[in-house]
């Protein structure tokens, strides 16, 4: 029952928790989101306050004093037709946002083009727009764009309707003097197509609010252009200017974020109750199930209680039996789980006894073995001491050639013998080959000399041993075989780009194509040691890997050279490769 309720209100947090911080988490994309929008829609505008320096007409008009004209009146009729057409056929074709627009000249204090013709208020012009705290802003940014938040546009509008403004300075790039400003509005009802009308919860309140702290957008029209603090009272207090900022209160999240390119805010204010709402329904849910299945679990555990613990407690019985090394105990226990895990236990106890049996057996027979392992250790040694012996005989009675013999089979003997490691120095293995061609000289009589070239740098090396001993009982055996000439064998080793090259080079009869694939398939006659090819070969691949190996060029009656590449070693460690 306890880790029921445990695992159980475990993952009903886990569940509650992902799914409120996923709800939480996909209001705080949508607010992002709906400042991505405005911040795409309003990039256009800032192309837009640029257009007046970039195109010529505009520009040169700017620069005009009407006073200096004869005619002012209709030179200004004239430019204001300029501009207005200019501001209607291509500016106001790029958004569809832009309320209106005005480019308003400084040293005339007029407006040489509007977007429309309906209504102006020339008072305001005369008397007040110029000192207008945004239009001072504007100017005094000296051409950068300025957003302006919520005010009414008194100018082109009679019911001086509420809007938001980009405005630029437009400066003479030359004297850098201030010319006049642009000034695009965008109006409250133009705003609002930026998001969507769908809400998370039916009180989920969204608000626009300016650099000013006043509320631009309100779904409630009756707010907008009031202070925000007095709109949202204590839940906006504390928000400050940061990109994204999510605050939590009693009753609402709050959840801002920050336009890259004006100073204004997306706040969406959410009712905890309701964005939690179906949440809340489920834990109840789970909290009502969870009660019932606990319910449910203490009858269930009632009866399977009563109904196997007699069972269990002649199975205990038993077990302890079988603890005390009694593997011979018989659990007749038949019906129910209880049976069916006697009848495993039975068979299990069966098994056990038989593998007792057979590791008792396995036993007995490895004891052979390393019997048999012993004593065929014992021979090549007991052969060595037996040779000493003989060797020193020799010696006494001044046979020095059966001294000498002798010496080298002991030396062959010993190194055969030594099983310590895979791996000998390259000293040694050339030693070893040193005494095993001084024995076949005795056998054949000077038959044949051996010459060694062998770089002094690598005899510390290590190398597998038996690698030269077969290709050099090759060219004895085989090459030197029935030919006419004293055969020359010739052995070098050294070392290149960091591999230990070995050539075992004779002068014999060589080898024709169809020897040479009898060798290279290990078919080859018996006076060919194709076996010991074979094997230096599979050492060779498995010891170090691609790259090494043993190749062998001869030609008939052109002699035979055995070429083997192995890694420089060291430490005679296997794997660790200079």
């Amino acid at each position: 029952m306890i880790p029921f309720v445990i695992i159980g209100g475990t993952l009903s947090w886990l569940y509650v928790d992902s799914n409120r911080s996923m709800i939480l988490d996909a209001a705080v994309e949508n607010n992002k989101q709906i400042v991505k929008n405005m911040d795409s829609s309003l990039n256009p505008l800032l192309r837009l306050a640029m257009y007046p320096e970039h195109d010529p007409s505009i520009f040169q008009i700017m620069r005009k004093d009407y006073t200096a004209y004869p005619y002012p009146l209709y030179e200004r009729q004239k430019d204001f037709e300029t501009v207005g057409g200019i501001i209607r056929n291509s500016m106001l074709l790029y958004t569809d946002l832009i309320e209106s627009v005005v480019i308003y000249q400084s040293k005339n204090h007029i407006v040489i083009g509007r977007s429309n013709d309906d209504y102006m208020d020339h008072h305001y012009l005369e008397h007040e727009f110029y000192h207008e705290p945004f239009v001072q802003n504007i100017l005094q940014n000296k051409g950068r764009y300025v957003p302006v938040g919520i005010h009414p546009e008194k100018l082109l509008s009679f019911h001086e309707k509420p809007v938001v403004s980009i405005g630029r300075a437009i400066m003479d790039p030359y004297t850098k003097e201030n010319l006049g400003l642009i000034l695009l509005n965008v109006g409250v009802d133009q705003l609002k197509t930026l998001w969507s009308d769908i809400q998370f919860t039916e009180h989920t309140r969204f608000y626009l609010i300016d650099e000013n702290e006043n509320v631009v957008y309100s779904k409630n029209s009756s707010e907008i252009g009031k202070p925000s603090a007095d709109v949202l009272g204590q839940d906006m207090a504390g928000i400050g200017g940061e990109e994204q900022e999510t605050r939590e209160s009693k009753d609402h999240y709050l959840i801002t974020s920050t336009s890259t390119i004006t100073p204004w805010k997306a706040v969406t204010l959410i009712p905890k109750d309701e964005l939690f709402g179906f949440v809340d329904i489920i834990v109840r849910t789970i909290v009502i199930s969870l009660i019932l299945l606990l319910g449910l679990s203490i009858v269930a555990s009632i009866y399977v209680a009563t109904s196997i613990t007699k069972p269990l407690s002649v199975l205990n019985e038993k077990m302890k039996l079988v603890s005390q090394g009694n593997l011979d105990v018989a659990i007749d226990i038949q019906h129910g789980e209880v049976g069916r895990i006697s009848i495993t236990i039975d068979r299990m106890l069966k098994e056990i006894r038989r593998l007792i049996q057979r590791i008792y057996k396995e036993e007995q027979e490895k004891r052979q073995l390393e019997l048999v392992a012993l004593q065929s250790q014992i021979r090549p040694h007991f052969m060595y001491n037996t040779l000493n012996v003989i060797k020193w005989m020799a010696k006494i009675q001044g046979a020095t050639g059966i001294e000498e013999a002798l010496t080298a089979f002991s030396s062959v003997i010993k190194f055969t013998a030594k099983t310590e490691s895979d791996y000998v120095t390259i000293r040694e293995e050339v030693e070893f080959i040193q005494n095993y061609t001084k024995i076949l000289d005795f056998r054949y009589l000077n038959k044949f000399e051996v010459f060694y070239a062998i770089d002094p740098n690598v005899l510390e090396y290590k190398t597998l041993k038996f690698l030269l001993q077969p290709l050099v009982e090759n060219a004895i055996f085989h090459g030197f075989d029935e030919i006419p000439y004293k055969g020359k064998l010739e052995i070098r080793i050294n070392e290149e780009a960091g591999r230990i090259i070995m050539l075992v080079t004779d002068n014999g009869r060589g080898m024709s194509k169809a020897e040479q694939q009898e060798l290279e398939q290990g078919s080859a006659a018996d006076q060919m040691n194709s076996i010991g090819i074979k094997n230096i070969r599979k050492r060779i691949e498995l010891h170090y890997g691609e790259g090494y190996g043993l190749w062998i060029t001869s030609g008939e009656n052109s002699g035979t050279t055995a070429k083997i590449v192995i890694p420089v070693i060291k430490n005679g460690k296997s794997g660790e490769f200079e």
